[in-house]
């Protein structure tokens, strides 16, 4: 197992700041916060390069606001001086863990995504099939809580096993420790980390790796994929895929202090579609969701209003549209784009 030495050498020289300072500002340059940061760049940029290097920095508060997609969540925006940190940190971390990443986990990941993960999974069940000529079965599992269940812990556990920077080491201890959720109980064990942190995506697939590797590994399943805590198991054997679950269920609780959610352990037959990151996927086609189209239309709608009320420009207004369309090119889905293109064209001319 490869480790890494002397990485907070490299991270805070004033060249790798600045990087990550201009990482950080694609797609942002018009906010409120990040406006304010600008105008005194340089001093900004060159007190948080004093800060690393004095190893006095501290994450500071989040803010927070609610979003519905699908089901509600809350999100904890961090400073512009700590997002500036997580970009700089982030990309450290791709470059340790990404090459022990099994291929098929899906989230978060140059070259991956959810269409991918899709396409992947109907190509896992199109061989288990044998082309849809036998029954194949689907098991679909998420975890309850994933995001306020991460232990500090054990995260911090597995950082240390390749990273031999106590510097380093210490800085990520303080973006962890940063935030916990209301799902710890015991002060000196502190759960969670912020849906909304650039470095949240990296420690979920650090911290979901260890699980990956069980499962590839220890109970050699060979059809497996994953997005975040999201993650399918295909087999012809409906009984080889119902033993799974109470290994599963103990290595989580044990290694990783998380729970399978026990309402969301589904079965289901290739041939009669498979509900899977938004998409229906069918031996021959896939199709969005129903509930997804649904959510889909009322968002582009209320976009819409948005920008008919002066409170987005219409670059805004295009660039969600163009994303949704984006959504249904991985989809068989002519009569539902047809459909959209139409609620448009009435919702902006009504």
């Amino acid at each position: 197992m490869k480790v890494w030495h002397n990485l907070c050498s490299k991270l805070i020289t004033k060249q790798n700041i600045f990087r990550g300072f201009q990482e950080f500002l694609k797609g942002k340059r018009t906010k409120k916060d990040v406006i304010g940061f600008g105008e005194d760049k340089e001093n900004n940029l060159k007190e948080l390069q004093k800060k690393l290097e004095n190893k006095t920095y501290l994450p500071g508060g989040y803010s927070q606001f609610f979003v519905h997609d699908p089901k509600p969540r809350t999100i904890h925006k961090a400073s512009v001086i700590d997002r500036i940190v997580h970009h700089i940190v982030s990309d450290i971390l791709e470059k340790i863990f990404e090459p022990t990443f099994i291929h098929h986990s899906y989230a978060c990941r140059k070259d991956k995504g959810t269409h991918r993960g899709v396409l992947a999974l109907q190509k896992m069940a199109i061989k288990e099939s044998l082309n849809n000529t036998r029954i194949c079965w689907v098991l679909k599992c998420d975890i309850k809580k994933f995001f306020a269940g991460v232990n500090h812990e054990i995260l911090l556990k597995i950082f240390a096993e390749r990273i031999k920077d106590q510097d380093f080491l210490n800085l990520l201890g303080k973006i962890i420790t940063s935030f916990h959720s209301d799902k710890t109980r015991d002060p000196a064990n502190k759960k969670g980390i912020p849906i909304g942190n650039l470095t949240s995506q990296f420690f979920s697939n650090v911290y979901m790796n260890e699980f990956d590797q069980y499962i590839k590994h220890k109970l050699k399943v060979k059809y497996y994929l994953r997005y975040a805590d999201d993650f399918a198991f295909i087999s012809h054997d409906k009984t080889y895929l119902l033993n799974l679950i109470e290994p599963i269920r103990k290595f989580l609780i044990q290694e990783l202090d998380l729970e399978l959610h026990p309402k969301k352990i589904i079965f289901g037959k290739f041939s009669s579609g498979i509900d899977f990151l938004g998409y229906i996927v069918f031996p021959k086609h896939i199709l969005p969701r129903t509930k997804t189209k649904r959510r889909l239309l009322k968002k582009i709608k209320e976009k819409i209003e948005q920008f008919k009320s002066g409170k987005i420009t219409e670059e805004s207004l295009n660039q969600t549209i163009q994303s949704y369309y984006g959504f249904l090119v991985h989809a068989n889905s002519y009569k539902f784009k047809q459909e959209l293109q139409n609620s448009i064209l009435f919702w902006l001319t009504e």
